[in-house]
């Protein structure tokens, strides 16, 4: 990996965030899944399994991320249990997390000090903008 400028300090921060970042990709990976069930219609259930698809891949890319930064790969802790008891207000939730997560991996990008993280934080800052988007059309959907 290039390191940029070899700025030890950002990396070693880097680290632990791409830990935190792992953990809640794989927890909202989960969570897609167990809101798939909820799903009034077959095409909500298609989009909302995406959704699992493209965290639980974010989760791949930032394990990917650690693994060459650290020459290990990081071991999540279990994920949480996940009870949704509305399906509507799990939407709602959802977009406020997806939005939370565009920005955060937006102030990534910001202080990304190369290419192969600054595109990995814009494209997954992109795929977090584009499930809160899709978002409104599941609450057309029933």
């Amino acid at each position: 990996m290039d390191y940029g400028y070899y700025d030890y300090g950002y990396y070693i921060g880097l680290v632990k965030r791409l830990e935190e970042y792992i953990q809640d990709e794989l927890q909202d990976s989960a969570y897609y899944k167990e809101l798939a069930k909820l799903a009034p219609t077959d095409f909500s259930k298609e989009i909302i399994l995406g959704f699992s698809q493209d965290e639980a891949m974010h989760a791949e890319n930032f394990q990917r991320t650690y693994y060459m930064i650290t020459g290990r790969y990081y071991m999540p802790g279990p994920i949480e249990p996940i009870v949704i008891s509305d399906y509507e207000d799990a939407l709602k939730q959802r977009v406020l997390a997806e939005t939370r997560d565009y920005k955060k991996y937006g102030e990534e990008y910001l202080m990304a000090p190369n290419k192969y993280l600054k595109d990995l934080f814009f494209n997954t800052r992109t795929v977090e903008a584009q499930h809160a988007m899709r978002i409104s059309i599941l609450f057309e959907e029933d």
